[in-house]
């Protein structure tokens, strides 16, 4: 696997000492010393040729125009990088270990955010995202985003999802960052690069890529910090199966909307139908530590009125069940 190589120059700054330096008496670097002095010489009284003289000094490759962006996290945010494509996450994990330039792709971007401090998780590693994607959807009632759920069901504060394709001597490359709590786009780059003449497509992918998470990881970097703030992110689905009257159902969704809320940093509700939650909650994640707490905030709320049972807990994805 080859990594992203990222070159960065400095002058080296020499400074004179104010006292002589002491005598060198050491004969092995005195010996040294006069074998470059040789050295230089020689090569000051060799002749140049009229085609060295015309061969140009390759100019330092120039800073990157952008300024990156260095706000501070609270806790490390987690990352899912993603191609871009619909289907069953499955079919995701094909196209990186089919295609060496969609494989590629993920591994600049993984380099570069593991390098500036994310936590990245493996696309290649959450084949079995595919049930929980389908459960969520067949309770919530909707056509969810696969990249959203599957962030939400491996813990990722934000989901990267990329394309690109290669036109004559160009290339496209297209990257969307969405956060995975909301599913709300959070910025998107776009990048068109043409071949130097001598690259390589697998060369081209890995400049255009790198330019592109650059300018992407620039433009969200700021917004998720503040994101971050509110607390730990969870996505919690509620499904009332009971033989509830209305004036229960009425009753647990005030529960939820009032008491259960006061529990939490912040409570947002995506929809709430009689049946449904779609909920959105912000935790002090000193208060608690992970999904399974906060699944335990219903139940204990909702206990003596209602039964609460888990259908699927991952780390930011609560699927239950009200009876």
């Amino acid at each position: 696997m080859k990594k992203l190589l990222y070159i960065s120059l400095s002058a080296a700054l020499l400074a004179a000492c104010a006292s002589a330096p002491p005598p060198d008496n050491d004969p092995a670097r005195a010996r040294a010393k006069q074998g470059y002095a040789d050295l230089n010489q020689e090569a000051a009284n060799y002749p140049k040729s009229s085609a060295s003289a015309e061969v140009a000094v390759p100019e330092p490759a120039a800073a990157p125009s952008i300024q990156v962006s260095n706000a501070t996290f609270k806790t490390t945010p987690t990352v899912l990088v993603s191609p871009a494509i619909s289907g069953k996450m499955a079919g995701s994990i094909d196209v990186i270990r089919r295609n060496p330039l969609a494989k590629t792709a993920m591994e600049v971007i993984n380099a570069y955010l593991t390098n500036r401090g994310y936590t990245v998780v493996s696309l290649e590693s959450q084949a079995q995202l595919d049930e929980v994607v389908q459960l969520q959807s067949d309770i919530a009632g909707n056509d969810e985003d696969l990249s959203y759920v599957a962030g939400l069901s491996v813990g990722a504060d934000i989901n990267i999802t990329y394309a690109g394709s290669i036109q004559e001597n160009d290339i496209v490359i297209d990257l969307n960052a969405s956060e995975a709590s909301t599913a709300n786009l959070l910025a998107s780059e776009s990048v068109r690069l043409s071949n130097k003449g001598d690259e390589s497509q697998r060369a081209l992918v890995q400049r255009a890529m790198e330019q592109a998470i650059v300018s992407l990881e620039n433009k969200i970097r700021d917004r998720l910090a503040a994101e971050l703030e509110k607390g730990a992110q969870y996505k919690v689905v509620a499904h009332l199966t009971g033989e509830f009257t209305d004036d229960q159902a009425e009753e647990i969704s005030n529960i939820v909307s009032i008491k259960i809320r006061k529990q939490f940093n912040k409570m947002q509700v995506v929809s709430m139908s009689r049946n449904t939650y779609d909920l959105m909650v912000y935790v002090d994640p000193d208060k608690y530590e992970d999904a399974q707490m906060v699944y335990g905030a219903f139940v204990e709320a909702l206990e003596g009125l209602a039964k609460v049972r888990k259908q699927n807990i991952t780390k930011k994805l609560i699927i239950m069940e009200i009876q």
